[in-house]
């Protein structure tokens, strides 16, 4: 079952760009430039943030409570925003002001907190940049994919590890220690990977392509991965549909089967959180 918490219209097209939200606030960019930060309870008076000069690519929040940071991207800065203060700066009638982590690092296609929200990943063409989030610095900065990356994120049970995807179909697990690939996997796909996530519950990693198709693989200390399954979700939504056709044509309703037989859509990975069910059992979604 899904439910709508919040709908919102841009002012462009943001099929291509990296939208920011958590389970307090949504946030999405407003005439390229600057960005409108909704309380997902209150969407009467969003927050104005203005800071970038150019058009921005991607955003994301912290994976903390508190303070609710906010991270967005163009190709002249990289921001941190402290949303709260962002908030009582403009109730005071100041400017909401955030702090530069990076500068000209390109058109970044991803960012990522770190579990502590002390680093930041950014996907800037075929590179990853792991930066500060408190001050100006790159702590360090991994190349090696063949094709421009889609997403790095950190492992949730080892600080110093980070996975990244590619268009050249491939991911990576590296050591932040060392800023080594410890693992690198086969093409999985004729298509490009999209997004990864870790499941912690399991120790698997898992990483889905724009062609619907989805890996997951464990992850041990030695980070040497191992298939443990994959799932086609195009060849999983038409045994589905076959099923309710099935059961539409015991009851007799042929209209309701010709026309959900009639639709075919594209299946992108572009995101996947974990959920728990009644019976606790840990689920990745596609979003």
């Amino acid at each position: 079952m899904m439910i709508e918490r919040l709908s919102l219209t841009c002012d462009r097209l943001l099929s291509h760009r990296q939208l920011a939200c958590c389970r307090s606030y949504c946030g999405i960019p407003l005439h390229g430039k600057d960005m409108l930060i909704y309380n997902n309870t209150d969407t009467n008076q969003p927050l104005l943030l203005t800071g970038h000069h150019g058009e921005i690519s991607a955003m994301t929040f912290g994976k903390r409570c508190r303070p609710v940071l906010l991270c967005s991207a163009s190709a002249d800065y990289i921001i941190i925003w402290d949303i709260e203060l962002c908030q009582t700066r403009t109730q005071e009638g100041k400017v909401a002001a955030g702090t530069i982590i990076g500068t000209l690092l390109g058109e970044v296609a991803h960012l990522s907190f770190c579990f502590s929200d002390e680093r930041v990943a950014a996907c800037s063409g075929v590179t990853a940049y792991i930066l500060n989030s408190k001050k100006h610095e790159v702590i360090a900065t991994l190349t090696g994919h063949l094709g421009p990356l889609t997403s790095a994120e950190f492992c949730p049970w080892n600080k110093d590890i980070l996975i990244t995807t590619s268009e050249d179909r491939t991911f990576k697990v590296w050591d932040l220690k060392t800023q080594a690939v410890c693992y690198q996997s086969f093409v999985l796909s004729a298509s490009p990977l999209l997004s990864a996530f870790f499941l912690e519950t399991n120790r698997h990693l898992i990483t889905g392509s724009t062609d619907g198709q989805v890996w997951c693989f464990s992850l041990p200390n030695d980070c040497k991965c191992h298939l443990v399954t994959k799932m086609d979700l195009q060849k999983m939504e038409k045994r589905h549909q076959m099923h309710k056709e099935t059961v539409s044509s015991q009851a007799g309703d042929k209209a309701e089967q010709s026309a959900v037989a009639a639709m075919e859509t594209s299946k992108p990975i572009l995101q996947m959180v974990s959920f728990s069910s009644s019976t606790d059992t840990n689920t990745v979604e596609e979003k």
